[in-house]
């Protein structure tokens, strides 16, 4: 199946972060550790400033400093990805608490696309059944993050697909990987941990600098 458009613009996310550091893995080759974030899905990070403020577009200027990211728990293995993905705005510069989490389900809707033969599993996942967990002061609502967290973003989310897998050799870690489709390759987009005997994937990745609220 191809990505949707709203695909695209979450696999541009997973870009980012490699642009950042992350590893990468080619058609032709083969995030601190992830902790299973049950709570509190490249979010995905920000592209805005790391200042006390950050351009917003035709919306307006954001004054509130964060960091943005995605963290998730799974049951994966070579069968299977069943679990949920939360995007998340953490307040004064990444150095506080949550001031907005969106949790999405993510479950496996088919074959991943191929040219990743590093991985140990990789799954083509399906984004639905959007809840806010936290909304402090409105910041889902308003913020630069990426994907977007307020309502429209969030229905432009649900039903997106993306190949992500998972390789316990990249040389530099445990990596979770997104398939990008702009590139046609996959992309390493942080560390993350999996529990072969059990299943179970935890990741936490931290996509950089946004900014929130009025």
């Amino acid at each position: 199946m191809k990505p949707s458009t709203g695909a695209m613009k979450w696999q541009a996310l997973g870009l980012v972060v490699v642009v950042a550091g992350a590893v990468a893995c080619s058609s032709g080759g083969s995030s601190p550790t992830g902790t299973g974030g049950g709570g509190g899905a490249t979010a995905t990070g920000g592209s805005g400033s790391g200042g006390t403020t950050g351009a917003a577009g035709s919306s307006g200027t954001f004054v509130n400093a964060a960091t943005c990211g995605e963290r998730g728990n799974a049951t994966a293995n070579a069968t299977a990805y069943d679990g949920t993905t939360d995007f998340f705005i953490v307040g004064e510069a990444g150095l506080g608490a949550d001031v907005c989490v969106v949790r999405f389900d993510a479950k496996r809707v088919g074959a991943a696309p191929a040219g990743c033969p590093s991985c140990n599993w990789a799954h083509l996942v399906e984004f639905s059944n959007p809840t806010v967990i936290t909304n402090v002061g409105g910041a889902c609502d308003a913020s630069d993050s990426v994907p977007p967290l307020d309502a429209a973003g969030r229905a432009q989310m649900t039903g997106t697909r993306g190949g992500r897998g998972f390789s316990l050799t990249t040389g530099h870690g445990d990596a979770l990987l997104k398939y990008s489709d702009a590139m046609q390759m996959w992309l390493g987009v942080g560390r993350a941990n999996w529990d072969e005997a059990a299943s179970a994937l935890g990741y936490n990745i931290s996509n950089g600098n946004c900014n929130y609220g009025r």
